[in-house]
């Protein structure tokens, strides 16, 4: 794996982000108010969070920045909730700016005292890698010893068997952006509608196994029907080529919601 995707506060933005059920750099960036590809580079670790961007991702996220920065103290601070220090922390934003304006999560808005200690919350969940797509949409994962291991979301707590993937590419944007961590449950039926990591029984020219993140379409009992969105199109499997199809979860199903 790329080393960029190793920058410790890299790691612990998106470990936030995914405790608040901030899904992708976009979101984060339109919740921040600060610039989409500024955000996207802290997010997939390409450029360290500043001083500045860590007092907004702390507003947003009710974190520490020193834990966000540094990996300094716990992760949840005391904010003034008042609009004058929120204001006051916003890149670009004025004194008549309302935050309540922003599509909020209710998630990112709770207060430090409502939050749930998610420092208790086992690390044990392993990331297996990342989903470089090719051009045919397909991507191999590490299936050697994990690359790293995330929390445990609270809404999995009995689930066995989940992992994590980071995405990479472009294909499925702009659902999943570069950096996105997508938690896959292998045991869980997929339906039509949701995403889905699908395992193909032909390996790649150098002996790899080939995987596809995409949107199931359709399955009959002869062929599986996916859909891609960059570029939008659909993609025809043959059943027997399928050994596996994984559910990928969504955010309220980790949150327990």
């Amino acid at each position: 794996m790329a080393d960029h995707l190793s920058r410790p506060s890299s790691q612990r933005l998106r470990t936030a982000m995914q405790l608040r059920g901030i899904g992708s750099g976009a979101e984060l960036a339109r919740l921040t108010r600060q610039n989409e590809v500024t955000v996207r580079s802290h997010v997939n670790g390409t450029r360290d969070v500043s001083k500045k961007a860590a007092e907004a991702y702390s507003r947003a996220l009710k974190i520490d920045p020193a834990w966000l920065i540094y990996g300094h103290g716990s992760i949840a601070r005391d904010i003034d909730n008042s609009r004058a220090a929120d204001d006051a922390a916003v890149p670009g934003s004025d004194s008549s700016a309302d935050l309540d304006d922003v599509d909020v999560s209710a998630n990112a808005r709770l207060s430090s005292s409502e939050a749930p200690d998610f420092q208790i919350l086992a690390k044990d969940i392993p990331v297996l890698g990342s989903a470089e797509c090719g051009q045919d949409g397909s991507f191999t994962l590490n299936t050697g010893e994990p690359i790293d291991f995330v929390r445990r979301p609270p809404g999995q707590m009995s689930r066995r068997g989940i992992y994590c993937i980071y995405a990479e590419g472009s294909s499925m944007e702009p659902v999943y952006e570069a950096g996105d961590l997508i938690y896959v449950d292998p045991h869980r039926p997929p339906w039509p509608g949701r995403d889905v990591v699908l395992q193909l029984r032909a390996r790649a020219p150098d002996g790899e196994i080939r995987y596809f993140l995409k949107r199931l379409v359709k399955r009959t009992g002869t062929q599986c029907r996916v859909k891609q969105f960059n570029p939008e199109m659909e993609i025809v499997l043959e059943d027997r080529d399928v050994a596996a199809i994984h559910l990928v979860l969504k955010n309220h199903e980790l949150m327990g919601l």
